[in-house]
Order: structure tokens, then C-alpha cells, then sequence
């Protein structure tokens, strides 16, 4: 059996409501240590699936325990039948309630893209539950360059969808979300090849959810330390974007990358987990700082 075998072997599936959710929650810390891990939570983007947190896994499993789970319809997750009802919350509270299930009490979530809205929706609805909030790429709502792009000249982008496939269509329109000049073929051709894998009705459901959704009129209401990951050139997350989020979240930090564009998680995913790194441990550093005094 090859390694990649093995990887895949060793996900867990957990009854979480009316969904069966693929998950890994890796914990490689010693087992001498004394204070227990603190656990970072994974959220993929749009159709994606828990794969694409692969790189991230080994450096953070170091200190922490890491989740990351096939989303609602991705993956291996669940398919709801075709029409069923779709909502930032509702993916929100799947996570909190995968978490319950495994008895986690808090997580520094992670999102990519659309993981990241996601994200800042836990935030706000369960403020308790999220220590820190990473954002990689993450828009507060969908530029309207990427609306006209995605339809790939239909009428809009579940259309484009329906003629074209997740697959082609995510061939077609693969620029806008990965920096293909910074990634290798063989992770263009894999990314195609993973979000070929989700059915077109959840696609097309995803879609209208995250190009509808706008968080910022309650950007100001977020608690958690957040920091903010974006390559300079995303046509996802417009550089002007993710400053003016970073100026109305009130605990926020933006770190961008210069000359990168949309997936920076994938492409300089060390440098990426670096900055995340860094953030955590400054937070825990205040909060001791912050903490009562004999």
C-alpha cells in the first residue's frame, strides 16, 4: 500500500447532524508535555476538500493538534439532495458541532477564500469558540470583476457551470483563483482534477451563497485577533479589499504578499504558515501579559 494510501486511510468519518463528515484530527505534540495542545482548525474554500490543507499539516502538528474536515457537499462530506437549503451559518454551525463531537472548545480557525468567510461568520456567532481567525485570501464579499469572469460569457456563473462541468469550468477559470504563474503544472493539474470531483448542483449552490453574502456591515463585530494573509495581485481578494477589512476589523493584522496572487496557501504555503505561527504566538504572549497578577 503506497503512502498517499495510507494518508487517506487514516481520515475518520463523524455523525454530525444530518451529515457524515470526513475529518482528520491530527495530534503529534510529545505526549510528556504538560499543558494540553491548542488546536488550529483547517476550513477549505469553495468545492474544495480537506487535501488542499496537505502542506500544512507537518508544521503544524508540531505544538498543535490540527483539524481539517471535507466540507458540507465536498469531498467525501455528505451530498444534500439537490435543493436543499444553504447558509453561512449553517456551515458555521457544522464546524462548531463537528468541534462539540470531538470535544473542542476552541480553535484557531484557518479559512482559505471562501473558508475564510466561513471563518469570520463563527466569529461572529460563536465568538467563544474562536481564539484566533486567520484569512487567506479572503474577500468580505465577491469583487465584481470575478462575477463577469466566472460566467465565462453565460448569463452568470451557475449557467457557465451547467454547460461547461466543474471541471472545465474550473480549468477556464483556474487564473482567478490560483497564481498560475507561481504554481507548478502538477498543482494546476491536481486542483482541476480535485474540484472536478464535486457535483455541479454544489457548485452551483455554493456559488449563489458565497456572491451573495456581504460581511461588511458586521466586520466591526468581530472579537477575535485576526490576521489577514493576501497575495498583492488577487483578483479574488483586491489588495484595496483586504486593507479597508483590515482597517474595520477591530483586532486585525494584514500581512500581504508582494508580487503573489490568489492561493498563497498552496503556493508559499511555509511562508504562509510562518506568519500564522508568529500571530498565535504573539496573541498567547498578550493574553499572558493581559492575565491576572499575583
Amino acid at each position: 500500500m503506497s503512502s498517499k494510501q495510507d494518508v487517506q486511510n487514516s481520515f475518520r468519518t463523524a455523525q454530525v447532524r444530518d451529515l457524515t463528515i470526513r475529518y482528520e484530527l491530527a495530534d503529534y505534540t510529545a505526549p510528556w508535555r504538560t499543558d494540553p495542545p491548542q488546536t488550529f482548525l483547517l476550513y477549505h474554500g469553495y468545492v474544495r476538500n480537506l487535501l488542499f490543507w496537505q502542506q500544512w499539516m507537518p508544521p503544524l502538528c508540531k505544538d498543535y493538534r490540527v483539524l481539517r474536515f471535507d466540507a458540507r457537499g465536498c469531498g467525501e462530506t455528505t451530498k444534500p439532495p439537490p435543493g436543499s437549503p444553504l447558509s453561512l451559518k449553517q456551515l458555521a454551525d457544522d464546524a462548531v458541532v463537528l468541534m462539540d463531537e470531538l470535544g473542542i472548545a476552541r480553535v484557531h480557525w484557518v479559512g482559505e477564500s471562501s473558508g475564510g468567510i466561513v471563518g469570520m461568520t463563527a466569529a461572529l456567532e460563536y465568538p467563544e469558540r474562536i481564539a484566533t481567525l486567520t484569512l487567506c485570501d479572503t474577500p468580505f464579499k465577491r469583487a465584481k470583476t470575478i462575477v463577469s469572469s466566472y460566467a465565462l460569457g453565460e448569463t452568470d456563473r451557475s449557467a457557465a457551470l451547467e454547460k461547461y462541468g466543474v471541471g472545465e469550468w474550473c480549468r477556464q477559470t483556474l487564473s482567478y483563483r490560483l497564481d498560475v504563474a507561481n504554481a507548478s503544472p502538477e498543482l494546476c493539474a491536481w486542483y482541476i482534477r480535485q474540484m472536478a470531483l464535486t457535483p455541479t448542483y454544489i457548485a452551483v449552490e455554493q456559488g449563489k451563497l458565497f456572491g451573495e453574502g456581504d460581511l461588511w456591515p458586521r466586520l466591526p463585530e468581530i472579537k477575535a485577533p485576526t490576521l489577514i494573509l493576501s497575495g498583492t495581485k488577487s483578483h479574488v481578494a483586491p489588495e484595496a479589499d483586504v486593507k479597508a477589512m483590515q482597517q474595520r476589523i477591530p483586532h486585525a493584522k494584514l500581512h500581504a504578499f508582494e508580487g503573489y496572487g490568489q492561493g498563497v496557501n498552496l503556493t508559499i504555503p511555509d511562508r504562509c504558515i510562518d506568519e500564522v505561527l508568529k500571530f498565535v504566538a504573539d496573541q498567547r504572549t498578550a493574553a499572558r501579559a493581559d492575565g491576572p497578577t499575583s
